[in-house]
């Protein structure tokens, strides 16, 4: 893109207003403390969090403990009819009415029964046979462990499930299982008597995460099973915290605690709603402070920029008043940066004056340039008439070609030279001016180095007559090949340059040599005062040149 282009692009774009950025800048003022708060804001929160889960874990362990009381009931109970004679004698009949006595009253019921059948079943009428539903093996396995144990959920294919404290006995010298005997609701009670939020949910999960109590919709949710977020965290951890779902599809924060003694797991969850509703409700002081502090730095940047705006704007008239030549009026200013620009358009007004004189000087210093180009144009046509003679020497389209292209790289030269004004040129920004067409594939490397204007020319034409033997036969023939092109200064007055090339097709030595070889033959021992080497490696042509440069300032 030219210099024109990166004017045109800036005037065209919208510029920004000294109002604008006052408002920027009181926002960015603004940021560190609303960024302050947003931390804040994030602290409080986690900690909201914090507070609500051990909350949560509280209440899972009172749950706990009042299971734990009702379970207890259960085996004092069984421990007062295990060390009965009539029990361990095999007098059934005296034991049965020891039995209807011990849960008179009560929300329970006695069930004697062995691995075949039951014996006694207190539910039912007195001489009533008991129901006939033997226990498994699995269940009778567990049952007979020695000690007393609490059941999973047991289900019933014709009454509602039931639960049951278990311990083994000794009967007439033969194994039975004495059993207290339970429904769900009663541990729902126990739930409903915690005094819970009526938006928390508290369950109670048997050792197959199967829900025996509920705090709300026992009947409905009764037998179904935890879900499988809450199964993987609890089989993770005795207890925790967890985000997760309950069985009617509430987004909750859940704690959970499973027993050690029996392996039941309580679960308490609250809405994640009322919890985000509780937490951001503490929140509101911190959130309405952050937006006053942005409606007050809003406020004041616009209090303070129309005064500014106001004088910025004045000077337009003045500038309008310098470019027509006529007198700028005092003007007083409130701010020190408008009448230090107020002061440089009056020095303008007086460079203006001058500018006549400086103009007849540009014209003596244009007509001296004018004929140090006479002198270069003739040396030029030198040059040009060297090329056509050899490019064209053969005819053809050929010919024509190959001295457009040396004529470009001439006119390359030329063009670097022209812009430092025929002092010179740098090294580097010639190297990079000659192989820009290749820059994807070309690396450069090397010390800031000054060239007279006539080495500067040979040695833009050395180059592109490489690039070009490259482009065609070396490593810019192909995608994948590279060319670095570096130099160090052997002396003050010495330059030592490698062209090496790597990538392209095997390299063989040339069977002839072609005019470019000798134009950098020539160059060389011409306007370079070198000397070069080439090497044709087959994976690539290396080539040395030491030329002779200006000498350079002592640093």
């Amino acid at each position: 893109m030219s210099g024109a282009d990166v004017t045109t692009n800036s005037a065209t774009r919208a510029p920004s207003t000294v109002t604008r950025r006052l408002l920027f800048m009181a926002l960015t003022l603004a940021a560190p403390a609303i960024l302050l708060m947003a931390a804040l804001v994030a602290v409080q929160y986690t900690e909201g969090q914090r507070r609500f889960a051990a909350q949560l874990v509280t209440t899972t362990r009172a749950l706990s403990l009042a299971t734990d009381r009702q379970i207890g009931q259960g085996q004092s109970v069984l421990q007062g009819l295990a060390v009965s004679p009539a029990l361990s004698q095999g007098d059934l009949a005296t034991f049965e009415k020891q039995a209807r006595e011990a849960v008179d009253g009560r929300d329970g019921w006695i069930v004697l029964m062995d691995k075949d059948r039951q014996w006694i079943n207190t539910r039912m009428p007195p001489g009533a046979p008991p129901p006939n539903a033997p226990p498994s093996e699995q269940s009778w396995r567990e049952m007979t462990t020695g000690k007393s144990n609490v059941s999973n959920l047991i289900p019933r294919p014709n009454a509602g499930p039931i639960i049951g404290v278990n311990m083994p006995v000794l009967v007439d010298g033969q194994i039975f299982v004495l059993a207290y005997m339970q429904h769900p609701a009663v541990f729902h009670a126990l739930m409903t008597g915690q005094g819970l939020p009526e938006t928390w949910t508290a369950s109670i999960v048997d050792r197959n995460a199967a829900l025996l109590a509920r705090s709300h919709d026992q009947e409905k949710m009764l037998g179904r099973h935890a879900g499988l977020d809450m199964q993987r965290a609890m089989a993770l951890a005795q207890d925790g915290v967890v985000d997760t779902h309950t069985l009617d599809g509430v987004q909750t924060l859940s704690a959970f605690s499973r027993s050690p003694t029996y392996g039941w797991t309580f679960i308490v969850g609250v809405p994640h709603d009322e919890l985000n509703r509780t937490i951001l409700g503490s929140l509101g002081p911190a959130l309405l402070g952050s937006a006053l502090m942005i409606a007050l730095g809003v406020m004041a940047a616009l209090a303070f920029a129309r005064p500014i705006s106001r004088d910025v704007r004045g000077l337009v008239a003045e500038a309008e008043a310098l470019a027509a030549g006529a007198p700028l009026a005092p003007a007083p200013s409130a701010l020190q940066e408008i009448a230090e620009v107020r002061g440089s358009l009056r020095a303008a007004a007086e460079i203006l004056r001058h500018r006549e004189e400086e103009a007849r000087t540009a014209a003596e210093r244009q007509q001296l340039m004018i004929n140090e180009l006479n002198h270069r144009v003739k040396n030029t046509l030198v040059v040009v008439q060297s090329l056509a003679r050899h490019s064209l020497k053969g005819g053809g389209e050929l010919g024509l070609a190959q001295f457009n292209e040396r004529l470009l790289a001439l006119a390359g030269a030329h063009d670097l030279l022209t812009r430092r004004s025929w002092e010179g040129a740098d090294l580097g920004e010639l190297v990079a001016e000659a192989l820009q067409p290749y820059a994807t594939q070309v690396s450069i490397e090397g010390p800031a180095t000054p060239l007279a204007p006539n080495a500067a020319v040979a040695l833009a034409m050395i180059l592109h007559e490489l690039a070009t033997n490259a482009s065609k036969y070396g490593a810019l023939s192909t995608e994948a090949g590279r060319i670095q092109v570096s130099w160090t200064m052997e002396s003050r007055t010495r330059l030592r340059l490698i062209w090496r090339e790597r990538g392209g097709p095997p390299v063989k030595p040339p069977s002839r040599r072609g005019f470019g070889s000798r134009l950098i033959t020539s160059s060389l021992r011409g306007d370079l005062s070198g000397a070069s080497e080439f090497d044709y490696a087959p994976e690539g042509l290396t080539c040395v040149f030491r030329l002779q440069t200006p000498p350079r300032a002592a640093s």
